[in-house]
């Protein structure tokens, strides 16, 4: 198999991610959660001028064309968003409702599924764990111990 020059540069640059993530994986954390919180703070930023924006067109319009005061003109600008508004999230609400019923009522089938697999899967290790000759109990018996004296280590 013969790769390509791009196929290289993204083994390469898998290969250097996973290095780092092994050797500072506090700063590739910390990093990605700042990237994920300048994201959202911008999308926030934009959205809430926007809808700043929109406001203060609907404010002039309304006191264009009725010739209102202030006060009155919010009043009608609020009424007009809410009015806008309230269609897309009833359509949202009934939307999730439906979905959220059907996922209620798979419930029961889903656990019965998982219930099934899990004890056909007891019986497989059961099994398989029966038939296994005495040295190869052992070896299964040392190399969990084992690694689980070398993750302690990790955690002190």
């Amino acid at each position: 198999m013969i790769l390509t020059t791009y196929q290289k540069i993204v083994y390469g640059l898998g290969l250097l991610g996973i290095v780092v993530m092994l050797t500072i994986p506090d700063m590739v954390i910390e990093l990605s959660t700042e990237l994920l919180h300048l994201v959202f703070e911008l999308i926030f930023e934009v959205a809430d001028v926007t809808f700043e924006a929109v406001e203060t067109m609907l404010d002039h319009l309304v006191e264009h064309l009725f010739h209102t005061g202030l006060h009155d003109t919010q009043v009608i600008v609020y009424y007009i968003i809410v009015s806008v508004l309230a269609y897309p999230l009833y359509r949202l609400a009934r939307v999730l409702l439906r979905f959220l019923f059907r996922r209620l009522k798979a419930i029961p089938v889903i656990y019965a599924n998982y219930k099934t697999q899990w004890l056909l899967l007891r019986q497989d290790i059961s099994y398989y764990w029966q038939k296994l000759p005495f040295i190869s109990k052992l070896k299964w018996v040392l190399i969990a111990t084992s690694t689980l004296y070398l993750a302690s280590f990790l955690v002190m």
